[in-house]
């Protein structure tokens, strides 16, 4: 009952400014109306209410706030039309109708939100209600909710310049407004200025030590600068005003992991897991961790029992990937390579590249190289300027005495792209010790050596080609040179040694 005579009470200003714009022969038949209508309102009786105002609006001589009352009301039934249609009869009485502009700023901003699916319209309704609220600010420049609304259409509009500027003004008529703060915070963060999205979103906890929006974008803004210690320290504050959190528990686990700070990551990440016992997040970080410690058997595991749970998980299978890559399993990996190629449909064209990449790689270590030809082809064919893919399959075909001449244009191509590169300038001088044009090998392969002199292979690749030039003694000394940098077909290198000493 409080809390219906309080809104009552809140409509007389309104109302007053209604009744004095009435004759006095009508001025109280409306005035009951325009009364009555309020109490049924703040009951809920809405249809009631309409039709208690539109009484209302027959003895008035000036009905422009009677009207903006109305569509006020058709608003909140969610009748956007006839919203619209009374909030512009209340303005052609009264083009300078502040509740007018601002019911209508509303109505387009509801119509723009109910047709996201259809971009020109989205826009073409946010911006007739950008319109509408600009007038509203142009009439009362102190408007708090218009100026947030500005700002929140702006942002919509991709207009972000506008949006900032329009927060900032909001924030500055009222300077304790954590939803201000927090919209600024989140926008400035959206569009990478972390600096100052930390320094606003601090503002919102200041005003707020319990707001769980501004605990999340704060810690997103603290991991995008690596700020991993306040982090942590910030999602251990939160979990005090929000125990058991999920969210909060999973962002500490991670931010721990980062930290290297193993055991106090696995116990925050079994504060998740007594609540569900199979959340994925935990479960990845977990086993990343696992993985941290050396701990491959338990790692391997808990990555298998996570692909198991959630065969989608595209970061799940991305890091199992790595792992297994990392301990050498390049059979293991294939597969995980290829459901990601399969299930990573929207992935962008640098990811599609790099599974194709990795996949030719595994398959050459395999020796498979029917399979790897055909993935670094694709990968090329995603990526023709990727000088690395260009050059591991004209290295990978010359090493197979394969399609040597495209294993030059192949290597060419790479060289176009970074001509410095030693590694290139190895592959090239090896392509063309292949077709047995010694001559151009060697300018080449002396190339890469003055880059790279420490390199195994192409101080083998000086030996073979020396010694194919019957140059025994500079053969033998590049492959020397090749066991000194730790080759690892070292007892092939020796062979070669000993065989040429004896010739």
């Amino acid at each position: 009952m409080a809390k219906k005579v309080f809104l009552f009470f809140l409509f007389l200003p309104i109302l007053s400014a209604v009744a004095l714009s009435q004759e006095k022969t009508s001025k109280a038949d409306s005035y009951y109306h325009v009364l009555k209508g309020a109490l049924l309102r703040t009951e809920g009786h809405f249809e009631k209410a309409e039709s208690e105002y539109l009484n209302a609006v027959q003895g008035s001589d000036n009905p422009s706030d009677i009207f903006s009352i109305l569509a006020e009301l058709y608003f909140e039934m969610w009748k956007w039309e006839k919203s619209e249609s009374a909030a512009l009869k209340a303005l052609s009485f009264n083009p300078n109708n502040v509740q007018a502009h601002q019911i209508l700023g509303k109505v387009y901003l509801a119509r723009a939100f109910s047709v996201r699916t259809n971009k020109s319209l989205e826009n073409d309704y946010s911006q007739k209600a950008k319109e509408e609220l600009l007038k509203v600010i142009a009439l009362e420049p102190e408007n708090e909710e218009a100026h947030q609304s500005l700002a929140r259409v702006c942002r919509s509009l991709s207009q972000f310049e506008e949006a900032e500027h329009y927060y900032l003004r909001y924030t500055e008529i009222n300077p304790f407004s954590e939803a201000g703060f927090l919209d600024l915070g989140e926008l400035q963060l959206e569009r990478g200025k972390l600096e100052e999205a930390q320094q606003i979103l601090m503002k919102v906890l200041d005003i707020n030590s319990r707001n769980y929006k501004g605990y999340l974008l704060l810690g997103k803004t603290y991991e995008l600068r690596s700020f991993w210690e306040q982090a942590a320290s910030l999602y251990e504050e939160a979990l005090e005003y929000f125990p058991q959190n999920i969210y909060f528990l999973n962002r500490l686990g991670f931010t721990l992991f980062i930290l290297k700070n193993y055991q106090q990551a696995l116990s925050a990440l079994e504060q998740v897991f007594q609540t569900q016992s199979s959340n994925s997040q935990a479960l990845l970080t977990k086993a990343k961790i696992l993985q941290a410690m050396k701990k491959d058997e338990e790692a391997e595991g808990t990555y298998r029992q996570l692909i198991e749970m959630d065969k989608d998980n595209l970061e799940a299978l991305l890091s199992f990937a790595f792992f297994l890559e990392d301990k050498g399993d390049f059979k293991g990996a294939i597969p995980m390579y290829e459901v990601l190629l399969q299930k990573d449909t929207g992935a962008p064209q640098e990811r599609v590249f790099f599974y194709n990449f990795r996949l030719g790689i595994l398959f050459e270590r395999q020796k498979e190289y029917i399979q790897a030809e055909k993935y670094l082809r694709e990968a090329i064919e995603v990526n023709p300027k990727s000088a690395e893919a260009l050059n591991y399959l004209g290295y990978m075909l010359a090493e197979n005495d394969k399609k040597l001449k495209e294993s030059v244009e192949l290597v060419n191509k790479a060289l176009a792209i970074d001509p410095e590169n030693g590694a290139y300038l190895d592959s090239l001088g090896w392509a063309y010790f292949k077709l047995k044009d010694y001559q151009q090998a060697e300018v080449y392969l002396k190339k890469a050596v003055e880059k790279l002199p420490d390199d195994p292979v192409i101080n083998d690749h000086m030996g073979d080609l020396y010694f194919q030039m019957k140059q025994k003694e500079k053969a033998v000394r590049f492959w020397k040179r090749a066991l000194e940098a730790q080759i690892e077909n070292k007892d092939g290198v020796k062979q070669k040694i000993e065989r040429a000493i004896k010739k």
